[in-house]
């Protein structure tokens, strides 16, 4: 739990996303509402993000499927200062 909050307070949203993301198989079976509440966020947020990266071509979306296209670049933006 207080890594959790640790995460929530000092790493910025699409950042923590994008380093979840990473730890996945190329293909996953999850919900964008699971990701959230990993996540300590909601929903609506996760999903406006999930578009973000899948216009950058990084993922792809599917209902309850999220399939990891450019892991490289994911782990970049994860880890970005």
């Amino acid at each position: 739990m207080c890594l959790l909050i640790e995460e929530i307070v000092f790493r910025r949203l699409d950042q923590r996303l994008a380093a979840k993301l990473v730890q996945l198989p190329d293909t996953a079976c999850l919900t964008h509402q699971y990701l959230a509440n990993e996540l300590g966020s909601v929903r609506e947020l996760i999903t406006r993000q999930l578009g973000v990266f899948s216009e950058r071509g990084w993922i792809e979306t599917g209902r309850e499927r999220i399939s990891i296209l450019n892991r490289p670049a994911l782990s970049a933006y994860a880890y970005v200062v």
